[in-house]
Order: structure tokens, then sequence, then C-alpha cells
């Protein structure tokens, strides 16, 4: 174990160390060479097998995962920053993914203050919670990120009762308004006057002339 470390840390010895010295690195070089090379997938076997030291492989392998670690910190602390909430999603799935991305800060060793985070979520809460986002702001106490989402879902509990309640409210008051057009439209059927129309043909009288009793008919 000693030797493979040895060999992560120093360079082949110089042309005149002890012949024991070089032995023993040469020994040491070759298993860590080989143990590294084969831990690495086909494409990157091809770019480091080239290098004969297995210290200078060790030292690539480092930096260029610490050059990806960057990378990627960058892009979890980009994805926190941009991330809104909005009005057409659900509040607790969008709580949710917002609980994500702080575990992925945690997760590339980035921690940020409770009063922080709590902080951004306030501003992060759609343009329709306007009024209880500088309710929030204008309280004394500090709100935890946790005892906050709670206070966030019960606001959020509370809105979608008040918006069921107006809905029937309406629902309610179109279906009278519509109940009483029925009634005056039926009412107005059965006073409507009738028509009636003249009798075209012209009512026919006798002729003056004397009866069957011989009596002259006026």
């Amino acid at each position: 174990m000693y030797g493979v470390v040895n060999a992560l840390t120093e360079a082949e010895p110089v042309a005149d160390a002890a012949q024991a010295t070089k032995n023993f690195w040469l020994q040491a070089n070759k298993v860590c060479r080989h143990t590294i090379l084969s831990t690495l997938s086909n494409e990157l076997f091809d770019i480091y097998s080239v290098y004969k030291e297995a210290k200078t492989i060790w030292e690539l392998l480092i930096l260029k995962h610490s050059a990806e670690d960057a990378g990627k910190q960058k892009f979890v602390v980009g994805n926190y920053y941009r991330w809104e909430m909005t009005d057409d999603k659900d509040i607790k799935s969008q709580i949710n993914e917002y609980q994500r991305l702080l575990e992925e800060l945690k997760a590339e060793k980035i921690n940020l203050p409770d009063e922080f985070v709590a902080g951004i979520l306030i501003e992060k809460l759609p343009d329709s919670w306007s009024d209880y986002k500088q309710q929030l702001k204008h309280k004394q106490k500090q709100l935890s990120l946790t005892d906050l989402i709670t206070h966030i879902i019960i606001e959020d509990t509370n809105r979608k009762t008040i918006r069921i309640a107006k809905g029937k409210e309406l629902t309610a008051k179109a279906n009278l308004v519509d109940s009483r057009n029925k009634r005056y439209d039926s009412s107005n059927k059965n006073n409507k006057k009738t028509d009636y129309k003249p009798s075209s043909s012209n009512p026919k009288f006798k002729k003056k002339g004397n009866c069957f009793c011989g009596i002259k008919c006026l």
C-alpha cells in the first residue's frame, strides 16, 4: 500500500539514486499505474495510457475532476439563481423543487444560512402573492425555512378554499339568472294575444222576394 501512495507523490528517482530505491519505485509505479488505468473508461484510457508515471496520470485526473466540479458548482448555483415560482403551477410542487435545489447545493458543499434561503423563497413567490410577501417582510421575527414553508402551505390552502367558494357563488348566481330568464320567457308566451284574421268570404244574404207563405219578405 505504501508503494502505491509513494508512486502517486514522488517522481522517478534520479539516475544516481540507489538501485534498490529505483527498483522499489519502478514496482510501485507499475502497480499504481495499472490500477488507475484499469478504472478508466476506454475513452479516458486512450488519453492517459501514454503517460508512463502514475504520478502524472493522477495529477492530470485531479485537475480534470476539479475543473468538472467547479463547472458543476456553477451549474447548480445558476439553477438556484434563475429558479422562479409561477401562478400556473401547484405551490407545494414548487416548494419541493426549491428544496431539491438546496440539496443539490449541499451536495456541492455549498451551505447557505437558513435565514438566507428562507428570504430567497419569499422573494421567489408568484406575483399574485405580492401582498402576502409584504406581510412576511414586515414580520418582526424572521421565520425559519421549515416554519416559512408551513406558513406558505396554510396560506395556499386558504386561497384555494376562497377560490372554490367564490366559484360556487358565481355558479349559483348564474343559475338563478338563467332560471329567471326561463320563467320570463314562459310568461311571455302564455300572455301573448292571439291574432285573429278576418274571414275572407263575404256573408250571403237572401234576396228580397215572396216567401213560400205568400208574404213578401223584407
